[in-house]
């Protein structure tokens, strides 16, 4: 079989808290009078805005996405991603909380793709890849870690 399919939500969905938003908009609020000690009203547009940002995705809802490996490469959705344009693949599997492909793109403007593996068997996944790409371990991003950590 060089062929499996899967649907799952395009990232993780972590409930979150009044006290969360609360959190967020202090922080926000403490950056933009520093900003405005400061005298930065460019700095003051920036954190309201990426504070506003920050609490629309926070509420987004995950759609949930096709994902398919053929012999072709990785399916998303409608997005082909072939093996000639990727470099290597690693699996971060930490169940329950992290069950995630990571694939290294050869473009600088992109460098890696994030595939949730949702209910997909690991394994499967691995074994097939592994007649196409190379597996190079990879080491999760400061960003990753410091999303998971806020529940983000």
């Amino acid at each position: 079989m060089d062929k499996i399919e899967w649907t799952a939500p395009e990232f993780t969905q972590y409930s979150k808290s009044q006290s969360w938003f609360n959190i967020s908009a202090l922080i926000a609020f403490g950056l933009v009078v520093w900003a405005a000690l400061t005298k930065n009203i460019l700095l003051i547009i920036i954190i309201v805005l990426g504070y506003f940002s920050v609490a629309a995705f926070g509420l987004k809802q995950p759609r949930k996405i096709h994902l398919a490996i053929t012999s072709k490469g990785i399916m998303i959705d409608n997005l082909l991603y072939t093996y000639n344009n990727l470099k290597s693949f690693w699996i971060f599997y930490s169940p329950p909380e992290i069950k995630e492909l990571s694939l290294r793109s050869k473009k600088m403007t992109m460098p890696f793709i994030k595939i949730p593996l949702g209910e997909q068997n690991p394994v499967e996944v691995r074994k097939i890849l592994l007649k196409y790409l190379p597996e190079k371990k990879q080491e999760e991003s400061i960003i990753d870690n410091l999303a998971r950590s806020l529940r983000f």
